[in-house]
Order: C-alpha cells, then sequence, then structure tokens
C-alpha cells in the first residue's frame, strides 16, 4: 500500500511565550496532517491557543520547537499556498476601497495582468453572492456581507488551503447559518481545502469531515473524530439526524474532559 503523503504536516510543535515570570508553554507537543480537498475543523477549551496554532501553521508566528510542512516544503513565513480569513472582518478590508478593489488588492502582488486580476475578482464575488456590491464599500454592507467580502478575497488568491479562524462568530445566528453553508459549497465545488478553527461545538461537527478535539493549554490533540454525516448536508436536515447528536455529544464530551485538571 502506498504511502500517504499529506499536504499539510504538523510535527511535535511547541511555542513558548516568554515573559516576566519566565516561559509560558501555549502549544506543547502537537502534531497532525490534513489532506488535499480536505475540510478540517478544530474545536477546542477557550484560551487553549487556536490562534497561536493557526499562526504558527500559516507562517505568521515562529514556532519554539516542531515544525509545519506545506507540500513537503517547511513553512518558515507567510506563503502563497495558504490563504487567511479572521473573525475582526471589520479590521481586515480598507473601508476606502471599493468591496472590488478590497477583493483585488492581495492580486496586485502576484504576476498577473489586469485581465487576469478582473477575472479573479469577478468570479469570486459571484461564489459568495456579492457580484451586485462589487462597487459599493465595506462600511455600507452588513457584517455577513462584509465577510463575504474577505472569503471572496481569499478564494481570489487561489490558495491551496483557506484557513478560517472563528470567521463567524461575530455575526448573528442566522447569517452564521448561511455563511457555513458557503463555506461547504466553495469546498464542494472548488475543491479548496479547509481549516476551520472554531469555539462552536456544533459548527465544528456540521462543517467538518474530521474534527481536531484540542487539549487545554499547553496544547495537544486529545483526539480526531471522523465526522460521519452524509456529504450533502443542510442546516435543518442535517442538525435533526440522532448521528449529529451523537457527534457534537461526544466532541462536547472531549472539550469538557480537556478542561479537567491533568
Amino acid at each position: 500500500m502506498a504511502e500517504r503523503n499529506p499536504m499539510l504536516r504538523v510535527d511535535n510543535l511547541r511555542k513558548v511565550y516568554e515573559s516576566a515570570k519566565g516561559g509560558v508553554e501555549a502549544i506543547g507537543d502537537l502534531s497532525f496532517t490534513m489532506d488535499a480537498g480536505e475540510l478540517l475543523c478544530i474545536v477546542g477549551p477557550s484560551g487553549c491557543g487556536k490562534t497561536t496554532l493557526l499562526k504558527c501553521i500559516a507562517g505568521l508566528l515562529r514556532p519554539s520547537g516542531g515544525q509545519v510542512t506545506m507540500d513537503g516544503v517547511r513553512v518558515t513565513g507567510p506563503t502563497p499556498s495558504m490563504a487567511l480569513v479572521f473573525q475582526e472582518y471589520g479590521r481586515s478590508l480598507y473601508p476606502w476601497l471599493t468591496v472590488r478593489g478590497n477583493v483585488e488588492l492581495p492580486l496586485r502582488h502576484k504576476k498577473l495582468t489586469r485581465t487576469q486580476r478582473a477575472r479573479l475578482v469577478t468570479d469570486s464575488l459571484e461564489a459568495v453572492g456579492l457580484a451586485h456590491a462589487a462597487k459599493s464599500h465595506p462600511w455600507q454592507l452588513s457584517g455577513g456581507m462584509q465577510q463575504r467580502v474577505a472569503i471572496a478575497r481569499a478564494i481570489a488568491y487561489e490558495p491551496e488551503i483557506l484557513i478560517m479562524d472563528e470567521p463567524f462568530a461575530a455575526v448573528d445566528a442566522q447569517t452564521r447559518a448561511d455563511l457555513e453553508d458557503l463555506v461547504r459549497d466553495l469546498h464542494r465545488t472548488r475543491g479548496v481545502s479547509v481549516l476551520f478553527v472554531t469555539h462552536d461545538i456544533d459548527e465544528s461537527v456540521y462543517l467538518g469531515e474530521r474534527v481536531l478535539v484540542l487539549s487545554a493549554s499547553p496544547t495537544r490533540v486529545q483526539e480526531t473524530l471522523d465526522v460521519d454525516l452524509p456529504a450533502d448536508r443542510d442546516q435543518i436536515t442535517t442538525r435533526a439526524l440522532p448521528r449529529f447528536t451523537e457527534l457534537r455529544t461526544h466532541v462536547y464530551g472531549q472539550i469538557k474532559r480537556a478542561k479537567e485538571p491533568r
């Protein structure tokens, strides 16, 4: 049997923050892999270091030990193969640029013609349902629409992996459901790999093909759970399935156990 070569590999990752009182270990010996085309959710107790982990994976933060490799190449800094979407969408968009201008901005760092950039921007705005808002400014849009702009900007960059850090935590429940379905649709239609970090247990089970449950800080992988729900999911039918309830209850139990003193 041929050996599996995952797209993303995190090996024995450690991150220690130095403070006046000495080192604080945020991540302790954490390892996992992710395949191309996968939608992997990461969930864990509040304050367990999920954002620190993502910053190390994306090359925004230097780990204290271990390594991250993407397609077999060690990640030592920001890479064009990854695009990030953060929770604070309002701070990531430039208010003086139009929606189209915001989406196009990162593409100016690529060696593309104006026509190529225009095609990518139009395509990504259509994909997130914002073609009609191209000439608007972010401050004219709702929070959910602003987050769609941030997602459009990320997919226009054509990354191999889309990294999302609790992207829907600041929107209302109905908007959140719509955005969750948008992520699943983009994953299905475009084949983009998605690494999705959330504190919401139900969201992790609804979205993910696998759920990585993290321990309390110093963070380690407590469990990797395969989500054996149907590939076609919707907010009403899927969440009413007995298996959905079983899976979210299991993850909740793991999170509760993660909070217990070791």
